[in-house]
C-alpha cells in the first residue's frame, strides 16, 4: 500500500489542494453573500445551483475527457473553477453570481472524476480498498482545513476567494507534470431511478437524506452561523467540527454495519442526529460547534452506509450503475434540503435551521424503521464496508474494489437482488 501511495503522491498532492480550495470557497461562499446583504432564501438558490451543476457535470465530463485527455481536462477545469471562485470578488449581482455557482459545481465534479479515474487506473486491486482510504481521509481532511482557512482574512475582502483560488490551481501543477500513464477514457454516467429504488429503499431513502442535510450543511450552516452572531473564528470551527465528525465515524459505523443489518445503523445514526439537531435548537452559540461534530459524526456517514447496504443487493457487474444513481439521488437531496431550508430561515429565522435538520432525519428515520418492520433483514452483509463520501463523485465508485471484479466474474443470472424479489432487503 505504501508503494502505491507514493506512487500516486503527485496525484493525491492535487486532491489536497483541490479540496483545501474546495473548502474554503464552500464556506466563504454563503457567508459571503449574506455579508452583501443576501437574504437565506437566495442562498438557498445559490447552493442549489452548485448541485445543479454537479449534476450536470456527471453527464457531460466524461465524454469531454475522452475526446482531450486527462491532463487538458483537467487544466481545462482547473481553469474554469479558478475563474468561477476569483469571479465572485468583482460584484454581488444575484444571477452573476448563480452562473459562477453553477460553473464551480460543473467544474468540481469533472475535476473529482478526472483524479479519481487516474487512481483508478493506476492501482492494483490487492491494495484498491486501501487507496480508496488514504484517498477519502485525504477528501475530508481537505474539507476540513478549508474550512479553517476562513481566519485567513476578513470574509469582507478578496484576499479568501483569491487564496481559494490559488489552492485550486496549483492542484493542476502535481497532476499535470506527474509520470503516470493516463487512463483511456471515464465510463459515462447512467442510472436508472426505479433500479435504485427496487434495489434498496433504505438506501435510496438514506441517500436523499444525507444530501438533503449535508446540502443544507454546507451551503446554509455559514449563514445560520452569522444570523446567530457567531464570530468568523466560531464559523470555521463549526464547519471543520462537522467534517471532522463525519470523518470520525464514517468507519466504525461502517465496520459495525457489516457486523449487524445495515438499516439498523443507518436508523440509529438517524435517530442520534434528529436529537442532536434538536439539542441545535435549545442550546446557547458558544456550544454549537461541538453540536455540530456531533451532527457531523451521525449525518456524514449516511451517504456512505447507503451506498453499502444497496450494494450488498446488486452483483458486481451492477455496482457502477446503482452507485451513479445513489450519487445522483444524494445530489438531488442537495439541491432540494437548501431550497427547503433556507426559506424556512427566511420565514421563520435562524432557529429553524436545525429544525429543519432535525424534519429531514426524523422523516428519515421513520422511513426506515417502517423498511425494518415490513421486510426481514438479509441473512449476510455480502460486501464488506468501503469509506466514500458524498463530495467525490463517480469516479469514487469506479475506485470500489467491487468494480475491479466486474471485469473479472461473468454477469450472473439474476444480478439484482430486489427488496420486492426477496425477504431479506430493506
Amino acid at each position: 500500500m505504501i508503494n502505491s501511495i507514493v506512487r500516486l503522491s503527485s496525484l493525491l498532492l492535487g486532491v489536497a489542494l483541490l479540496l483545501t480550495g474546495h473548502g474554503l470557497q464552500l464556506a466563504l461562499v454563503p457567508m459571503r453573500a449574506q455579508i452583501n446583504g443576501w437574504n437565506s432564501a437566495d442562498v438557498g438558490y445559490l447552493s442549489s445551483m452548485y448541485f445543479i451543476g454537479f449534476i450536470i457535470g456527471c453527464f457531460t465530463i466524461p465524454r469531454l475527457v475522452s475526446r482531450i485527455g486527462h491532463i487538458r481536462a483537467f487544466a481545462a477545469l482547473t481553469a474554469v473553477m479558478t475563474t468561477a471562485i476569483l469571479a465572485l470578488s468583482l460584484g454581488d449581482n444575484m444571477l452573476f453570481w448563480f452562473v459562477m455557482r453553477l460553473a464551480a459545481g460543473f467544474s468540481i465534479v469533472g475535476l473529482y472524476l478526472v483524479i479519481e479515474s487516474w487512481l483508478n487506473s493506476q492501482v492494483e486491486n490487492e491494495v484498491r480498498g486501501s487507496v480508496l482510504s488514504a484517498y477519502t481521509a485525504i477528501v475530508l481532511a481537505g474539507l476540513a482545513v478549508g474550512q479553517l482557512l476562513l481566519n485567513a482574512a476578513p470574509p469582507e475582502g478578496e484576499r479568501l476567494f483569491v487564496i481559494a483560488g490559488m489552492l485550486v490551481v496549483l492542484a493542476a501543477i502535481p497532476v499535470c507534470i506527474t509520470r503516470s500513464r493516463q487512463p483511456p477514457e471515464i465510463p459515462t454516467a447512467s442510472f436508472s431511478p426505479m433500479l435504485v429504488i427496487n434495489t434498496s429503499r433504505a438506501a435510496t431513502v438514506g441517500s436523499f437524506v444525507s444530501g438533503c442535510v449535508t446540502g443544507s450543511f454546507y451551503g446554509l450552516a455559514p449563514v445560520f452561523g452569522l444570523e446567530i452572531d457567531m464570530s468568523v473564528a466560531q464559523i470555521s470551527l463549526m464547519m471543520a467540527l462537522g467534517v471532522v465528525g463525519g470523518a470520525v465515524m464514517q468507519l466504525p459505523l461502517g465496520k459495525l454495519s457489516d457486523r449487524i443489518d445495515r438499516r439498523r445503523v443507518i436508523f440509529a445514526a438517524m435517530l442520534t442526529g434528529t436529537a442532536v439537531a434538536a439539542a441545535g435548537v435549545m442550546l446557547p452559540v458558544t456550544l454549537i460547534p461541538w453540536v455540530m461534530f456531533m451532527f457531523g459524526a451521525c449525518a456524514m456517514p449516511l451517504y456512505a452506509l447507503s451506498l453499502a447496504h444497496a450494494s450488498d443487493f446488486v452483483e458486481n457487474d451492477g455496482f457502477l450503475e446503482v452507485g451513479t444513481g445513489l450519487l445522483m439521488i444524494n445530489a438531488l437531496g442537495s439541491i432540494v434540503g437548501p431550497l427547503v431550508t433556507s426559506q424556512l430561515m427566511f420565514h421563520l429565522g435562524p432557529g429553524s435551521y436545525f429544525a429543519s435538520l432535525c424534519v429531514w432525519l426524523l422523516l428519515g428515520t421513520v422511513l426506515v424503521l417502517i423498511f425494518i418492520r415490513t421486510r426481514d433483514r438479509q441473512a449476510t452483509n455480502f460486501h464488506e464496508f468501503s469509506p466514500a463520501t458524498s463530495a467525490a463523485a463517480q469516479g469514487a465508485l469506479q475506485m470500489d474494489p467491487r468494480v475491479e471484479e466486474e471485469a473479472a466474474e461473468p454477469v450472473m443470472e439474476g444480478e439484482l437482488i430486489s427488496e420486492d424479489d426477496t425477504e431479506n432487503s430493506g
